[in-house]
């Protein structure tokens, strides 16, 4: 015992001399920090591809078995795809970040290459200048989409036989689409000037092409019906009595057959068809699972302008174009101007007979959401209108319609409900939630059951902190296969609730320990969850912040399979057998990929992201208790520096915006290009405090300085850092939570704000440009929790605004804008740097980006803000000189000089 522990301690103290050898990252490392980027399992289990995803941007693609410890390696690949036959493995071959950094600046084309493997011998194919690919549905064949010339929509396809390697090649293809039944492939041929237009179809098998079709007209929609060989396709029709286009629908009954049926809706013609509308091919056709209804999107025609030749051949006078905003706009003139391509894309729901040629209106407002339930006998629309005011200020409800397909007969079944769920997958149950319980109708009697009623438990999200007339649920992960249940969570459980409403099941029992279960989808999500075989749970740790799955059997208790201090994710199943794979990371551990059978026991760790960080000293995180001045216990993570020496105490940067805690395990990639970058602090010789706040309806200022100052005093009476060097950050909302609290509290010693939110009066009556929506959408019950307008509780709105007492401000503050900021306008930084310069202070730097956004996107200006911060916290954490910048500012013509490098 005694030589084992000497040879231990030797050991250990070797190790602490490495450690203590070791270095911190500085920005010339940063670059080859990886991190896993999309991944994809062999339909066999016996192939893994993933990306590699660098910070220099030399990404890669990898491709390795199971049963050796290589791997392919593919500079610069993505995308990759393997065939359902688990042979082939596809995918696109990118440029590196010079060259395309060189092509960019020629103004040339960027464009990818496509790689073809063959799995078991490794011979590969690559082929140039392909846009995308496609396998056909046994996976016998691969399509690849050339790159259409420039102002062109039609591009050059080939079509490769992966066995043999012989090509089939099709010119100016404008769509395709492979059938699930066996590989035929629909093409549409369109040609200057449209004399070789037509619909084809290829069987890549026979290497037989049929022209279904031929004409003048642009075909569009290519559709085929489910495990058949029905086809149907949108033919355009020109008509100069209107702007606009309508179409025909074709449709084929056995399209690859010699003499397949043929049936034609021309709107022109058809019994039922809505006057004044003209089929759209904005929604691509799609068939009723039987094959008896194709259904297509309707718009209204628009008749071509006659005005000219009204007024004659004179000059018309120029019309104005003035924007007419008016107060009971649901959708504001901004956010009618962002979603106008969406508008246009917007189509009513009709159903076309095919066997009787007739036509039902299925939806009526094209604003609206209309859902095909089951077999498509059914289809349910929302209809908000009756309740306007409550869509534009942040409490919407609506009623939903049933309409009948077959007779186009509506009949309103839901009122002012607010979280409905759709259909049950054969369509004959609707679900919602009212606030309190869960509810299902039969679509067939009308009858309605309390489904959540004998559960005697809450399903409401516990840790839901807006104000509000309801309180949304946990979630739910709709209706069992069988539709004999609806599933539907607690705060930590899943529930089974018969249809019938009796005896509801808690299936799960994580109550006991704080563990929040939850059902992760694995196969297709349309087919309901089917409790008669293996059900896999998402277990995450409320408190602990350990996370892992767990397995559901029917009549078993539930099998934690893996659970850990670690952040476990991105369970996937290969397509047809029990292999799967998941990340695993810390914060001082980079995320790896794992594979294991159903159970993940001894699960085997696949790659080795970032093996090289052993020789640099890295930070680590912990999960800490604080109670906040309202007494409510929270929680936060804990980062320590590198290299972190106990008799030491330390600066700390407090980064803020909600809750935090659960991000104690996720792994930080060092980057510039991330300016608020916890790993890069950490080096640097800071703590990083990030606590969690919870808020309270109409005080969100007040309540970040109830939850932020204990948490750092709670840090700060550890011993572990220094009290007068602390510093805070945060952005967008948490830009705002930096601007307020240091008009609150003394201390911070520095403070970064980035896009903040800094007058809650002139903020209120702004804008989101981005989206278009009106900041009171949610002023009231969203993020600023605020509930009421500012005339109903002005002191409350005064008490919350940095704005209100920003001359009480003796913190330094750094405050980054965009000026091109379309979430949280820029005028919010400059309203409060005049203010702060007509209160006196010296010490307060407003950043504008030029053309930036809410985020910075430009490299340069997102290395530039990082090295920013680094400069103000360093300067009034650390006692390092101040740069220029930070002490004089900056002159218009000193700014151009130094812009002269640009050019």
């Amino acid at each position: 015992m005694t030589r084992q522990f000497s040879l231990s301690l030797l050991a250990i103290i070797a190790l602490a001399t490495n450690v203590a050898a070791q270095s911190p990252i500085v920005p010339a490392d940063y670059g080859k920090w990886e991190s896993p980027g999309p991944a994809s399992l062999s339909p066999n289990g016996r192939w893994l591809a993933y990306g590699v995803t660098r910070v220099n941007e030399e990404n890669e693609l990898r491709v390795r078995p199971m049963d050796r410890d290589t791997a392919f390696v593919m500079p610069n690949g993505s995308g990759a795809a393997f065939s359902v036959d688990s042979r082939w493995v596809a995918y696109l071959i990118g440029v590196s970040p010079a060259t395309r950094e060189r092509l960019e600046r020629e103004r040339k084309p960027v464009r990818n290459a496509l790689g073809i493997r063959e799995l078991a011998t490794g011979r590969t194919d690559s082929i140039p200048e392909i846009q995308s690919f496609r396998f056909s549905a046994d996976g016998r064949f691969v399509l690849m989409r050339r790159y259409p010339a420039e102002g062109k929509r039609v591009a050059d396809v080939i079509v490769q036989s992966l066995a043999t390697g012989a090509r089939m090649n099709f010119g100016n293809v404008g769509e395709f689409a492979w059938s699930d039944r066996r590989p035929l492939l629909a093409l549409t041929i369109e040609t200057e000037g449209g004399t070789g237009n037509a619909v084809q179809v290829y069987d890549a098998v026979a290497q037989v092409v049929r022209v279904l079709e031929s004409s003048s007209s642009s075909y569009r929609g290519l559709a085929w019906r489910e495990k058949s060989e029905d086809l149907a396709v949108l033919r355009t029709v020109a008509d100069p009595g209107f702007r606009d286009t309508t179409h025909v629908v074709l449709a084929w009954t056995g399209a690859s057959a010699p003499g397949a049926a043929r049936k034609e809706l021309d709107p022109s013609r058809a019994g039922g068809f809505p006057p004044g509308m003209r089929i759209a091919d904005a929604r691509r056709p799609e068939w009723a699972r039987d094959g008896s209804v194709v259904f297509i999107g309707l718009r209204s025609r628009t008749p071509a302008d006659s005005a000219s030749r009204e007024r004659g051949a004179g000059t018309p006078p120029r019309v104005s174009d003035v924007q007419v905003w008016h107060s009971q706009d649901v959708r504001i003139m901004p956010m009618q101007k962002v979603q106008e391509s969406q508008d246009l894309q917007r189509t009513l729901l009709a159903a076309w007979h095919v066997a009787d040629a007739r036509v039902v209106q299925v939806s009526h407002n094209p604003l609206e959401t209309t859902r095909l339930l089951g077999d498509g006998r059914h289809a349910t629309e929302t209809d908000r209108s009756a309740y306007a005011f409550g869509t534009m200020f942040g409490r919407p409800y609506q009623d939903v319609w049933l309409v009948d397909v077959k007779t186009g007969q509506r009949t309103k079944v839901l009122e002012k409900i607010r979280y409905f769920y759709g259909a049950s997958p054969s369509g004959k149950k609707l679900a919602w939630y009212d606030g309190t319980s869960y509810w299902s109708q039969d679509v067939a009697t009308g009858t309605r059951v309390n489904l959540s009623a004998s559960a005697k438990v809450s399903f409401g999200d516990a840790d839901w902190d807006y104000p509000g007339d309801l309180t949304p649920p946990e979630g739910n992960a709709g209706w069992t296969k069988d539709e004999r249940a609806f599933l539907a969570y607690d705060t930590h459980d899943l529930w089974s609730l018969p249809a019938d409403g009796k005896a509801a099941q808690r299936l799960t029992s994580g109550a006991a320990e704080g563990i929040a279960h939850r059902i992760i989808r694995l196969g297709p999500a349309d087919e309901g969850v089917d409790l008669t075989k293996p059900v896999y749970l998402t277990l995450a740790g409320r408190l602990t912040k350990k996370s892992g799955y767990a397995r559901l059997i029917a009549g078993k208790p539930v099998e934690r399979l893996a659970f850990d201090d670690a952040r476990i994710a991105r369970l996937m199943r290969a397509d047809s057998t029990d292999v799967f794979a998941f990340t695993r990371e810390r914060y001082n551990d980079a995320p790896d990929w794992f594979i294991g059978g159903p159970q993940l026991r001894d699960p085997r760790q696949v790659t080795a992201f970032n093996s090289f960080q052993s020789n640099y000293s890295w930070g680590r995180s912990e999960l800490v208790e604080f109670t906040s001045a309202s007494e409510q216990p929270l929680q936060a993570a804990l980062y320590y520096p590198a290299n972190y020496d106990p008799s030491r105490k330390y600066p700390m940067i407090v980064y803020t915006y909600e809750r935090l805690s659960q991000n104690v395990h996720q792994y930080p990639v060092p980057s510039e290009r991330n300016y608020y970058n916890t790993a890069v602090w950490n080096a640097n010789g800071y703590f990083v405090l990030q606590p969690d706040i919870v808020f309270r309806g109409r005080d969100p200022g007040l309540s970040v300085l109830d939850a932020v100052v204990p948490a750092v005093k709670a840090i700060i009476a550890r011993g572990l850092v220094d009290s007068a060097r602390v510093g805070h950050v945060g952005h967008s909302w948490g830009g705002y939570e930096a601007t307020f609290l240091p008009t609150r509290t003394h201390i911070f010693a520095a403070t970064v704000a980035g896009a903040p939110i800094t007058n809650f009066l002139s903020f209120a009556g702004a804008i989101h440009w981005t989206p278009g929506i009106a900041e009171f959408d949610h002023w009231e019950t969203g993020q600023a929790r605020m509930d009421v307008p500012f005339w109903e509780d002005m002191d409350a709105y005064l008490r919350n605004s940095p704005a209100a007492k920003v001359h009480e401000l003796r913190t330094p503050i750094l405050m980054e804008v965009g000026d091109a900021d379309g979430t949280v306008d820029w005028h919010q930084g400059i309203e409060f740097y005049n203010f702060a310069r007509r209160a006196g202070r010296k010490d307060f730097v407003l950043l504008v980006y030029p053309g930036e956004d809410h985020g910075l996107r430009k490299k340069e200006n997102q290395v530039d803000y990082h090295r920013r911060i680094l400069e103000w916290f360093g300067h009034y954490l650390k006692g390092d000189p101040a740069p220029k910048w930070m002490t004089d500012g900056m002159t218009w013509l000193e700014r151009k000089a130094v812009l002269e490098v640009n050019k």
